[in-house]
């Protein structure tokens, strides 16, 4: 399709777009002939006034036509949040994000995102004093660029205000769930230190810990000048495998019985002991497999194949649980007075966060009898990558099998050997992520018009450091050259490697770190944004003020992964050198008028249009209305069109090549489940172990993965509106209501590699030694009357291999439709001698979430509300008395139940009748459902003069534990319900 058909496809101007924009251009015909009109009293529009997210306009009164919310820092210390991300968590309207801690092996390892109604980090625009931040280097699944918001200076942050509503008419693309904008201190004098430490009961290598430092000087109206930087430091301790192992739910053990037991605690031998490893062949008449322990083996345990060594797991790994995490974060801000009408002002921002994970146990040479691990690579191709771990030959010198052991394969065997030459602290991950943002601008007025013009560039540097897969080359050189054994067919390893089995030594950890190297992925984006805007009176209404604002934007937005030169090259197994490079300058231009139709009737309108590569200018409207119907009600409502640009991952140069976790293949989960389930049935032990082993393992594969961007997509698009009131039948109450509508169709999608339409094309691995040696044992279960078994006349066996590869491209697919209710009401009690207190609830009653796939599914599973991982109801409750020089708050976080089913089509193998989630049982008391869940924090502040300020929190008051949830990675509800149990958080500060 050629570019200028793009384009005609592409415009999309509506009618509500033409009436808003007629509706502008006539206002700003009216504004030319009465600017000229003085004001009766002859004074400049009132100082008063301020600008609220989703609006350029400034104005008296906080209450627009669009919700917002304003969580202060005070409502943040209520929380015992300690960053932004446990903020969101939070709020009823945000939904579970990536987690930084949680990330890792993802694609973009190491960061956090924010996330309003589900729509994702890509429906959820992310502001820093109401300006863009640059996104992070590495888009969640190589897809979707977004904002990291650990890299936000926490130390500075006044308040948050967050916009429910569709923004995309006055910031442009993201917009379409809401806006999150975190608003800094303007100014600040004096010099501030504050110290945070959080622990927990339960994991005892948790902590958190904050320290930050805010100074300034220079007073705006009278020195006319501020300057005030903060600097802030925060650590996370990290989790290992040793501290939470034993700690999940009891369900969790039950569905994996051997889940200690293949730890080996006690039974294996030690960490940093030498190990001889274990030997095995495969009789080359029934397949089965034999092993053998290696000569000198001190811990034997016996399996339906034969005696084998085993070592402990070392219980170092931190992948899972929880990363060690470092963030320095800087920020300057500075003010000055120019003249009496205009002020410069400048702003600079620098994160470093450094996230490090320990990979647990040292590396085994376990010769591959199944799936070889397969990968695609940027220089190879379409052509699938695979690697083995290869046999022992006949005259190696490390090979000292038993001759019957060796008389099997014609004296080859295959090896199992724990590598522990590089310590405990080798293998592992780390991300690194430098991002900045400078900016300097001028505003001021002229008459009663006010202007505001400003420059800023930001970037972000984000590397991904992982000592996991094994580099060919180096591999080589420790246990190669490779040959091909004649009589088995089987490759073998060098009869005398480099690499020294039997042995513990400097020279082996040398090349061991050949072969198994630290690779890094680089990343790095760059926005530059060039905006400026006037903001000021029309003419008057016989209601009042007609107030409006135009502006423009102008960014140039890079993003550049190079890729990893060896991965590239195929050489680094499990990478694919993924790589990007992007780049497009896109401008704007945007209007917004405030109009008091009647003294009751208020009229927003806001209008912009966006221009990106490629496409034609899209027309982005809004319009709402504000009507104070009586004193103590106004009703509110709004109506916009929102947009998403293709991100430059989507739609630029490059593509993912690498891996995807998870793929489902039916006819390999059934023929290894028929296996399995039929091993389950033995009274031989090792029969069951196996049984065990298998069971399910074939129900989600790691297989190769090419996505290709697709420089066709379209735009996604987005229909929004609210309506809603606003209650204040008292002094000391308010309460709101808005209904919330999104409707977004168009959608960018990755592949779903589970519909064969998707997936351009797919190889099969061949049937493996080790499918061959589990269709051997059950033919050697049911010919043993001792088994106990009853098998059918046909044993189960294996028809295909698993699926090695698959290869697909982003598209435009789908729509998504939710609405809902949000809910907020506010009560002040002035108590007299004893103080006040403030209480507050705030809900999210989500109503409908339904998803278009394509034409031929349309609305096929239906309202996904009361599912899994789609609550109807999501609550806070907070309340807080301040008493003399203490202030006591207390705060509950509510999530309401659903069923474990993802829909109703999965409902009909997972349900109270079935008692399981993703078909593995769920505990006996929640068969009928994901439980509701509620945790309470109950905070104590002091004041004891303005100098000292000390807080003591409680987080999780009543020691409320994580159910079991299959359907999460870590086999808990740690979504929301905390693995940390009851913890606690102290803080200190101190004003000079």
């Amino acid at each position: 399709m050629s570019s200028a058909s793009r384009r005609q496809r592409c415009i999309s101007i509506t009618p509500l777009a033409l009436a808003l924009g007629t509706a502008l251009a006539m206002t700003g015909t009216v504004a030319a002939q009465t600017a000229e009109t003085p004001k009766e009293d002859g004074k400049a529009t009132e100082l008063a006034r301020i600008e609220v997210t989703g609006s350029n306009i400034k104005r008296t009164d906080v209450e627009t036509a669009s919700p917002v919310q304003i969580i202060s820092r005070q409502d943040i210390e209520n929380m015992g949040a300690r960053t932004l991300l446990q903020v969101l968590d939070n709020l009823p309207a945000a939904r579970p994000a990536q987690q930084d801690f949680k990330s890792l092996f993802t694609g973009s390892d190491g960061a956090s995102q924010a996330n309003l109604r589900g729509m994702g980090a890509q429906g959820t625009l992310v502001l820093l004093n109401g300006r863009r931040l640059s996104y992070y280097g590495a888009p969640a699944g190589f897809q979707t660029q977004f904002v990291n918001i650990d890299a936000i200076p926490a130390a500075a942050i006044e308040r948050m205000e967050v916009l429910t509503d569709g923004a995309s008419a006055v910031y442009g693309t993201d917009a379409i769930a809401g806006v999150i904008n975190v608003i800094t201190k303007k100014s600040y004098q004096g010099l501030e230190v504050n110290l945070t430490t959080d622990s927990s009961s339960r994991i005892t290598s948790y902590g958190e810990h904050q320290a930050s430092i805010t100074g300034g000087f220079g007073n705006l109206d009278e020195d006319r000048y501020n300057v005030y930087a903060s600097l802030n430091l925060y650590r996370r301790d990290p989790i290992p495998l040793s501290d939470w192992y034993d700690k999940k739910p009891g369900q969790y053990y039950v569905n994996n019985p051997n889940y200690i037991n293949n730890f080996r605690l006690g039974t294996g031998s030690a960490p940093g002991t030498f190990n001889p490893g274990s030997y095995f062949a495969f009789d080359p008449v029934t397949g089965r497999r034999v092993q053998e322990a290696a000569p000198g083996c001190q811990n034997v345990v016996v399996e339906a194949a034969g005696p084998r060594c085993i070592w402990q797991t070392w219980m170092n790994n931190e992948i899972d649980a929880g990363a060690k995490s470092e963030r320095i974060t800087a920020y300057v801000n500075a003010h000055f007075l120019i003249g009496e009408t205009t002020e410069a002002f400048a702003e600079a921002t620098y994160t470093d966060i450094d996230l490090r994970a320990n990979g647990g146990t040292p590396r085994a040479f376990g010769t591959t009898t199944g799936n070889p691990t397969s990968w695609f690579a940027r220089n190879t191709g379409t052509n699938v990558n695979q690697f083995f771990y290869p046999y022992l030959g006949p005259n190696n010198v490390y090979n000292h099998a038993s001759p019957e052991l060796r008389a099997l394969m014609g004296g080859v065997v295959g090896l199992q050997y724990l590598m522990q030459d590089v310590g405990k602290n080798h293998f592992g991950q780390r991300n690194t992520d430098k991002s900045y943002r400078g900016l300097a601008g001028l505003r001021g007025s002229f008459g009663d018009w006010n202007w505001e013009t400003a420059f800023a560039t930001a970037g972000t540097h984000s590397v991904t450091y992982q000592t996991v897969n094994v580099n060919l080359d180096g591999f080589a050189r420790a246990f190669g050259p490779f040959t091909v054994d004649p009589g088995t067919g089987r490759v073998i390893i060098s009869d005398n490697p480099a690499y020294r089995f039997g042995e513990i030594s400097e020279a082996n950890a040398k090349l061991l770190r050949e072969a198994y190297p630290t690779f890094d992925i680089q990343s790095w984006t760059r926005l530059h944004t060039l905006d400026g805007k006037v903001e000021g009176p029309l003419f008057n209404l016989p209601a009042g003020e007609v107030r409006a604002a135009f502006g423009f934007n102008v960014s140039r937005e890079t993003f550049y992964t190079p890729g990893n030169t060896d991965a590239a090259n195929g050489k680094i197994t499990q990478q694919g050198g993924s790589w990007f490079d992007g780049r497009r300058t896109t401008s704007a231009l945007f209007a917004e008028v405030v109009a008091p139709l009647t003294e009751k009737l208020e009229l927003d309108a806001a209008l912009r249009v966006d221009k990106y590569p490629n496409f034609d200018a899209n027309v982005a409207p809004k319009i709402g209305l504000k009507y104070q119907a009586l004193p103590t009600v106004m009703l509110r409502g709004t109506y916009s069109e929102g947009f998403r640009a293709p991100s430059l991952a989507e739609a630029g140069t490059g593509g993912v090549f690498a891996q995807l976790g998870g793929f489902e293949d039916d006819v390999r989960c059934d023929e290894t489940n028929a296996i399995a389930n039929l091993l389950l049935q033995s009274n031989r032990p090792g029969d069951v172990d196996l049984g065990n082993s298998l069971l399910n393992v074939d129900c989600s594969r790691t297989v190769a993965r090419m996505t290709q961007p697709n420089q066709n997509l379209q735009p996604e698009k987005a229909k929004i509106a609210t309506l809603g009131v606003v209650l204040e039948p008292f002094d000391w109450l308010s309460v709101s209501a808005d209904y919330w509508f999104i409707y977004r169709r168009n959608q960018i999608a990755a592949p779903d590699y589970s519909k064969e339409t998707d997936i351009v094309s797919m190889t099969r691995n061949p049937i493996t030694d080790s499918d061959r040696a589990a269709e051997a044992a059950v033919a050697a279960m049911c010919a043993d009357p001792t088994s106990g078994v009853t098998c059918p006349g046909t044993l189960p066996t294996y028809s295909v291999g698993n699926v090695a590869s698959v290869v697909g491209q982003y598209k435009n697919q789908g729509r998504t439709l939710i609405d809902g209710f949000d809910v907020d009401a506010r009560g002040h009690f002035p108590l007299g001698q004893w103080g006040e207190l403030n209480v507050g609830v705030a809900a999210t009653i989500a109503r409908r979430n339904e998803a278009y796939l394509d034409d031929e599914t349309r609305w096929y599973y239906g309202n996904t509300i009361g599912y899994y991982g789609n609550p109807r109801l999501r609550a806070t409750l907070n309340a807080d008395w301040t008493y003399g020089e203490v202030t006591t708050s207390f705060f509950v976080n509510y999530v309401g139940k659903t069923k474990w089913a993802w829909d109703r089509v999965d409902a009909q193998d997972n349900s109270p009748e079935t008692c399981t989630a993703g078909s593995l049982p769920v505990d006996p008391d929640n068969c009928n459902g994901v439980p509701a869940w509620w945790t309470a924090n109950l905070g104590l502040s002091w004041r004891p003069d303005d100098h000292w300020h000390a807080g003591f929190t409680i987080k999780n008051l009543f020691n409320r534990m994580p159910f079991y949830d299959p359907n999460s990675f870590l086999g808990d509800s740690s979504d929301y319900a905390s693995i940390f149990g009851r913890s606690y958080s102290f803080t200190v500060g101190y004003k000079f």
